[in-house]
């Protein structure tokens, strides 16, 4: 290619190794630190700088699924014991231990603001606020939610499952929106300017909805089911 300037090679400044494989990796919010989830549960806090290992929480008995920062000072975590736990940062202490009403939660996702986190086991959506009071459980959607997301520039969270998306209000107990599909989506990504949502879907599709109208408009062409989307800041 003709044109393209040859962009310099990523340096290894660091590397660390945990007793088991990593199912989880997050950058606090001041990049300050790094949280590593094991899938058998134990979470390792690590200084982003040198590599330096920090902490080590207990995590979840029978594994951790799901790792997000509340803020630079607390992380939370969910797993296969049916609890979400809240973590001191300084302390690697146990700040809090809230019931996710299954006997798993698969995923946790905090909005933008850090004032709500939610959390999603099997067809239920929980949502709590920061300090973790349980606000309300949305209801049931018809299969098992695959993901969910907060959107950017507004306070509203999004969900996936079988048969399409639905979208959240923290104040009201039915969707604001819906997108429907017939078939599983399993990743959503919002664009950086909360125009479009992209999700991958079982059947080897990428779509794109146009959150305003609602319009659908589809990639084809992949050789499985699309698991990862990322969007170009």
């Amino acid at each position: 290619m003709f044109g393209v300037t040859r962009k310099p090679r990523l340096k290894k400044k660091w590397e660390g190794m945990l007793s088991d494989h990593i199912i989880a990796l997050l950058w606090s919010p001041d990049g300050l630190l790094i949280a590593a989830a094991s899938v058998s549960g134990p979470v390792a806090l690590i200084d982003a700088a040198s590599g330096k290992l920090l902490h080590i929480l207990s995590g979840h008995g029978f594994g951790t699924t799901s790792i997000a920062w509340m803020d630079n000072s607390t992380l939370a975590s969910a797993g296969q014991d049916g609890l979400v736990r809240f973590w001191d940062v300084a302390s690697g202490g146990e700040k809090l231990a809230l019931d996710a009403g299954a006997k798993w939660v698969e995923r946790l996702a905090v909005s933008p603001c850090g004032s709500y986190l939610a959390s999603a086991s099997g067809k239920k959506v929980r949502l709590w606020d920061k300090k973790g009071t349980h606000i309300r459980d949305y209801p049931d959607q018809g299969s098992t939610i695959t993901d969910i997301v907060w959107g950017p520039g507004r306070l509203e969270l999004t969900s996936s499952a079988y048969g399409g998306i639905r979208v959240w209000s923290p104040s009201k107990n039915e969707p604001v929106r819906e997108f429907n599909w017939k078939g599983s989506v399993l990743r959503l990504a919002w664009s950086p300017d909360g125009k479009y949502l992209a999700t991958g879907d079982q059947d080897s599709t990428v779509h794109f909805w146009i959150g305003a109208t609602g319009q659908d408009l589809h990639m084809f062409g992949y050789p499985m089911k699309v698991r990862e989307l990322a969007w170009d800041r």
